[in-house]
């Protein structure tokens, strides 16, 4: 079974900084063939590039962790340029204020802030985002497709059990990443 992981910060491989407990991803591939190119903190567009360059037929199973509509793709975050895990991260709004609170001699940080603060249209970002992710839709075509952020792991939704088991890694804790490991082996398994 080989399977493919696109997304964000919910499906990397977080062993890249930190070591503390498995992720779920880390975990399925200790049972599967994993190919995981999510990376943390990227736009939509960074995940629809993730899509293109994979031949989707080479994959059994494909799980996307979709992100916020909200991210700004950027070719260098003014932070998290240098970080090991975060290195390809895009814009959100929220972190460039946080950050420009700690750096505000940082020119690109202060433009990036701005942008948010008197340009950025929550109308267009939204409807790009939908663009988007109808073509990662076209791509991952008739594949079997497990999507994180819909997804039901038994008897907890996405937003329960980053609520519940907030964590570390993959944003969860080690209990949590242990549940959506089981239940996305479930569905692989009775596929």
């Amino acid at each position: 079974m080989k399977i493919l992981i696109v997304g964000d910060s919910y499906a990397v491989d977080w062993t890249v900084k930190y070591n503390d407990y498995p992720g779920w991803p880390n975990l399925l591939a200790q049972q599967y063939n994993v190919v995981n190119y999510a990376q943390a903190g990227v736009s939509q567009y960074k995940i629809l590039k993730q899509l293109q360059a994979q031949n989707i037929n080479e994959f059994d199973v494909v799980i996307s962790s979709f992100t916020s509509p909200y991210r700004v793709h950027t070719l260098k975050h003014p932070v998290h340029y240098q970080d090991k895990l975060h290195k390809n991260s895009d814009l959100l709004a929220i972190d460039c204020e946080y950050a420009y609170q700690r750096d505000k001699n940082n020119e690109s940080l202060a433009t990036a802030k701005n942008y948010f603060k008197y340009h950025f249209d929550f109308d267009y970002y939204e409807y790009i985002y939908s663009l988007m992710l109808k073509e990662c839709e076209n791509i991952i075509g008739e594949c079997f497709h497990i999507k994180l952020a819909q997804q039901q792991f038994g008897k907890y939704n996405w937003g329960q059990l980053n609520e519940k088991y907030k964590g570390l890694v993959n944003h969860l804790s080690q209990k949590g990443n242990e549940i959506v490991f089981e239940e996305i082996k479930k569905q692989i398994d009775n596929f």
